[in-house]
């Protein structure tokens, strides 16, 4: 296991979360997260970067206590996620070594373009703390 594996599954036992895989999610939707039972559904069969990816977006709502689906919750929990998952350093790092190529960032961070834009944006906002690294935890 990885160590952003590791980190997704602390987290998971922190907030009391238990994850669940299944084949029959609907055809929309990687994960969700369901507040009733505090679990995260996951598709079974996902491709490792968006599995972690949809797990750590489901672990912000779960750590914000969402019960339903919005603007602002979706918002929330891909910051969350995006924060969870990218570290300044690494992204800077990898960016020296590539010439800021986002699709190579993306690869070597191990998340998705999408998550990578989320926290771009934060990142240009200043809501990103360059001198540490921002865990939520």
């Amino acid at each position: 296991m990885s160590v952003v594996e590791n980190r997704l599954e602390a987290r998971l036992d922190e907030l009391g979360v238990s994850l669940v895989e299944r084949s029959d999610l609907r055809v929309d939707l990687n994960a969700c997260y369901h507040d009733e039972t505090r679990s995260i559904v996951v598709r079974w069969g996902l491709d490792p970067v968006t599995r972690r990816c949809a797990i750590a977006h489901e672990l912000g709502h779960a750590e914000f206590g969402h019960d339903c689906s919005s603007p602002r919750a979706e918002r929330d929990a891909d910051e969350y996620a995006a924060r969870l998952l990218i570290d300044y350093s690494d992204v800077e790092r990898i960016a020296y070594e590539s010439g800021w190529s986002p699709p190579e960032i993306c690869a070597e961070l191990g998340v998705t373009p999408a998550l990578f834009d989320v926290w771009s944006r934060l990142y240009a906002a200043g809501k990103i703390d360059v001198n540490d690294w921002c865990r939520i935890y």
